[in-house]
C-alpha cells in the first residue's frame, strides 16, 4: 500500500513539474509571437539595415563555439547567396535590444522581412535552410 501512495504522489509532483513547464513555455512563445509582427522600423536605422529589403540581427557571444563553427558559416553562406543583409551584434555589449527579444543564449537571430516585420526570433542555431523559409 506504501508503494501505492508513493507511486500516487510521485505522479502528481511529475505532472505538476509538466504542467508548470508547459505553462512557461507557452508564455515565452506569446511573448515571442508579439514581436513577429512587431515593426523594425528601428532597428534598420539603428543597425544601418536598407529598407525594402531582408536582413539578419545575428546575436553572438565572446566564447561562443556554436557562433563560429556553425551560425556564422550558415550566415555568410545565405548573405552571399541571397544577399541578406546580416549585421552582428555582441548580446551582452547590446542589452536593450538583447532584452527586447529576450535572448538568454547565443546564438540567435532576429529575421526582418522586406516588408520591414520581425518574422522570426531564433535562440540557438539555426540552419541556412530554415532562414531562408522565414525571409520568405
Amino acid at each position: 500500500m506504501d508503494e501505492l501512495i508513493r507511486l500516487a504522489v510521485a505522479a502528481v509532483i511529475g505532472g505538476a513539474i509538466v504542467a508548470v513547464a508547459c505553462a512557461a513555455r507557452a508564455l515565452y512563445l506569446r511573448r515571442l509571437a508579439g514581436h513577429r509582427t512587431a515593426p523594425a522600423i528601428d532597428l534598420l536605422a539603428r543597425y544601418d539595415l536598407p529598407a525594402g529589403e531582408p536582413g539578419i540581427l545575428y546575436f553572438s557571444g565572446e566564447r561562443c563555439v556554436q557562433c563560429v563553427a556553425l551560425q556564422e558559416p550558415a550566415l555568410r553562406r545565405l548573405e552571399l547567396a541571397h544577399a541578406v543583409n546580416i549585421r552582428k551584434l555582441d548580446a551582452v555589449g547590446e542589452p536593450e535590444i538583447t532584452r527586447r527579444f529576450n535572448i538568454l543564449t547565443v546564438p540567435a537571430t532576429v529575421v526582418i522581412g522586406p516588408d520591414q516585420r520581425i518574422r522570426s526570433v531564433n535562440v540557438g542555431f539555426t540552419d541556412e535552410k530554415t532562414l531562408l523559409q522565414q525571409l520568405a
